[in-house]
């Protein structure tokens, strides 16, 4: 009785990379599509702008300020009508980054650029997120 064995070649050969090189690009492909499909658009761009710049002013001009105990009450009322008043001009905040905000889009993600308040904010937009990077002072010549 004979048995035919099949000899198992376990020397490494050029021959496995093209199998990897293929799992490579199709994870590539499936990156790139997931990435172009929640490159966040412009609207989701000003929506976070707002809600960022919002939180700022009300964190620089809505504080509280240092006063005696019996004016507290007055201070809070003020604090309160100040952020009132910045929710209540969400639109106009929103008007004013789209005008001073410039986007260029690579496709898989997105770059904008808002100068706004003598400073220049850029942001990267990609997978659905934002990443606003540290702000820069824009010096205006004439």
């Amino acid at each position: 009785m004979t048995t035919d064995k099949q000899s198992i070649n376990f020397s490494h050969s050029a021959s496995g990379f093209p199998k990897y090189l293929g799992v490579l690009l199709m994870t590539l492909a499936i990156l790139g599509g997931a990435m172009a499909h929640t490159n966040p658009t412009r609207s989701e761009y000003i929506n976070y702008g707002a809600d960022k710049l919002s939180e700022q002013l009300k964190k620089q001009v809505c504080r509280p300020s240092k006063i005696p105990d019996f004016l507290q009450g007055i201070a809070d009322t003020l604090v309160d009508a100040c952020q009132s008043t910045l929710n209540s001009q969400r639109e106009n905040v929103k008007k004013v980054l789209d005008n001073s905000t410039a986007r260029q889009n690579y496709l898989l993600l997105s770059l904008y650029t808002t100068e706004i308040m003598g400073k220049k904010y850029q942001t990267i937009g990609a997978f659905g997120n934002f990443f606003t990077f540290n702000s820069e002072r824009v010096e205006h010549t004439k």
